[in-house]
Formats: C-alpha cells, structure tokens, sequence
C-alpha cells in the first residue's frame, strides 16, 4: 500500500484513505495499527498535496 508507493504519494495517499475508510470504526488493534504505521509512512509527504489531506482527515489516529 502507502509503503510500496513511495514513489507515488498521490496514489499512495488515495489508498490510504480508500483502506482507512473502508476499515470502519478500526475497532480491530490489528486494522488500526495498520492504519497508523500508512499514516505516519505518509508523514514523509506532507508537501503533497493528497498526502497532507489524508493526514488532516485520519491524523487523530496517530494518536491513539
């Protein structure tokens, strides 16, 4: 996912959200640590512009 398409955060970022959404309430530690490990990767891609939109959006989970 996010890690494989570095190369690529645009896509990396929709696929983040498509995933992170899809997860529901992430009530699963395994799904939401998942989560977490594509939003702090995504971390690196502030400057972009889908990136930075993910993070605002599901940031919150970072701190969970």
């Amino acid at each position: 996912m996010a890690g494989r398409r570095a190369q690529r955060p645009e896509q990396a970022a929709e696929e983040a959200r498509q995933v992170i959404h899809t997860s529901g309430d992430l009530s699963s530690e395994r799904t939401a640590a998942r989560a977490r490990a594509v939003l702090h990767r995504l971390k690196e891609y502030e400057h972009v512009p889908e990136a930075r939109d993910v993070l605002t959006d599901y940031g919150h989970l970072l701190l969970a």
